[in-house]
C-alpha cells in the first residue's frame, strides 16, 4: 500500500511509494540524503534549464526546446554539485552525478504531465535504454532486501550501496497562464518497457516559476527516436 504523509490520499496504482511534499519535510529529507542538497539548488537547476529552453526559435527543430532544457539542467546540476564535492560519472553516455560518499547518484530526466503532482503517477517522458533498465533492476532487488537504495557496482565502484535518484521535471501551463516547471527528486523501484513504472519515494519540489522568462515551449509527448549504431570492425 502506498505510504503518504498524514492528510494526503493513498495512491492505489503505486504499491510502495512514500511521498513527501511539505516544504519543511522536503528540506529535512534532502539534508538527510546529503547535506549539500537543498531546494535552492534544484530551483537554480530548473531555471537554468528553462533559460536554455527559451533560446529555441521557430527556425530550430521542433525538439530543440526540450533538448536545450535537458542539456542545460544536466550542465547546471553537475557543475553546481561538483563544486560541492560530488563527482561525474558517465555510463554508456548516460550522465550521472555522484555524492562524495558514493551513497547517492542523480540523473536528470524529462517527466510526463504527472511530474510534481502528489496524486500523480509520473514516468520519464522519453524512453531510456539498457543503463537505466539495469540500474532500476538493481534498485528493485536491493529494495527487496533492505527497503532502501540499490547496489550498482558499476556506479559505486565498490560493494557499498548507491541510491540512484531521478531529478524529474516537466514544463506546463500554470493556473495563471504562465509557464511553470514541476519538479521532483524521486527514487525509482521498477522499470518496464523502457520507462520507470514505479517509485519507492518521491520528494515533490513544487512548481517553479522562471523569473523574467516568457515564451518557453511546453513539454509534450514525443515518439522515441531510434538511431542505429553499428560496431566498427577492423579491415
Amino acid at each position: 500500500m502506498t505510504q503518504t504523509l498524514p492528510g494526503f490520499p493513498e495512491l492505489p496504482n503505486q504499491t510502495t511509494c512514500r511521498i513527501v511534499s511539505d516544504p519543511t519535510l522536503v528540506a529535512a529529507r534532502l539534508a538527510e540524503l546529503d547535506t549539500t542538497l537543498d531546494q535552492a539548488l534544484f530551483t537554480e537547476v530548473s531555471e537554468h534549464g528553462y533559460r536554455q529552453r527559451v533560446e529555441a526559435t521557430p527556425f530550430h527543430a521542433t525538439t530543440a526546446a526540450g533538448t536545450y532544457h535537458y542539456h542545460g539542467a544536466v550542465f547546471a546540476i553537475r557543475s553546481m554539485l561538483t563544486s560541492r564535492g560530488w563527482s561525474l560519472e558517465n555510463l554508456r553516455n548516460c550522465p550521472f552525478i555522484v555524492s562524495p560518499d558514493r551513497a547517492m547518484a542523480i540523473v536528470v530526466m524529462t517527466g510526463d504531465v504527472d511530474t510534481g503532482r502528489v496524486n500523480g503517477h509520473p514516468t520519464n517522458q522519453a524512453v531510456k535504454g539498457a543503463v537505466l533498465k539495469q540500474a532500476v533492476a538493481n534498485n528493485q532487488e536491493q529494495l527487496k532486501l533492505f527497503d532502501a537504495g540499490f547496489v550498482s557496482a558499476a556506479l559505486a565502484g565498490s560493494r557499498e550501496a548507491t541510491q540512484l535518484w531521478v531529478l524529474l521535471y516537466h514544463v506546463a501551463l500554470g493556473e495563471d497562464g504562465n509557464d511553470e516547471i514541476r519538479v521532483e527528486l524521486s527514487l525509482p523501484s521498477r522499470f518496464e518497457k523502457k520507462q520507470i513504472a514505479d517509485w519507492h519515494e518521491r520528494l515533490i519540489l513544487g512548481a517553479i516559476r522562471p523569473d523574467g522568462e516568457v515564451g518557453g515551449l511546453r513539454d509534450a509527448p514525443t515518439e522515441p527516436i531510434d538511431v542505429p549504431v553499428e560496431r566498427r570492425t577492423g579491415t
